[in-house]
């Protein structure tokens, strides 16, 4: 078997077990090996209830809705270097990387400096974020496979901010598709039949 590494970034709030359960959906026959980083920022999500976070986030703009669009944010930078270096350590001959809300958005930054080290991409509830910095850096995923899904009742991260990203995708070259459901920020069951698609084109690929 060829050394096929998915790597998947939680969301805010989230801990590294928090999609492992996903492996055995999504790559059911044991294809590909999974890693699950903890994020670096320990963050209060609740009275005596700790969780990990990518970058800040302050609990004004989780009720209101996020908004990074023009914003670089602080920590951004420090993260991807960090799974940069797992990844390399991990050296894949083929690599999935993904994740959901906030992981979702470090692994597109991530993928947009190293576009060579990225075969595919799972975004799950991710937006765009740093526009102007990921405009320029976009035409490096020309030709990379990319699945993408958002809630339309998405009150965290809205859906129209998904379908911007979609949009610099496609724009960029990439290939793929966005996955819209009638829910919120989650990860529903259509979204993860469709994620093993996306994964058994690869090995059919290969």
């Amino acid at each position: 078997m060829s050394n096929r590494v998915t790597v998947l970034l939680h969301g805010f709030g989230a801990d590294a077990s928090d999609l492992a359960p996903l492996a055995d959906m999504i790559d059911p026959e044991g294809q590909w090996t999974f890693y699950f980083p903890e994020a670096p920022l320990e963050v209060p999500i609740g009275p005596g209830w700790t969780g990990r976070g990518w970058f800040p986030i302050s609990l004004r703009e989780l009720e209101v809705g996020v908004d990074f669009t023009q914003i670089r944010p602080p920590g951004l930078d420090l993260s991807r270097k960090l799974v940069s270096e797992l990844i390399f350590h991990l050296n894949p001959e083929k690599l999935i990387l993904g994740g959901f809300s906030q992981g979702a958005m470090v692994a597109t930054d991530l993928a947009m400096h190293e576009p060579e080290t990225v075969d595919g991409l799972i975004l799950y509830s991710g937006v765009l974020l740093d526009q102007p910095g990921w405009t320029k850096m976009a035409t490096g995923l020309k030709g990379k496979r990319f699945i993408q899904s958002h809630g339309t009742a998405d009150q965290v991260l809205p859906f129209s901010a998904g379908q911007k990203l979609y949009e610099l995708l496609k724009s960029s070259g990439a290939q793929g598709q966005l996955v819209s459901f009638s829910g919120a920020h989650e990860i529903p069951m259509p979204v993860l039949k469709k994620t093993q698609e996306f994964f058994n084109s690869f090995v059919v690929g290969s």
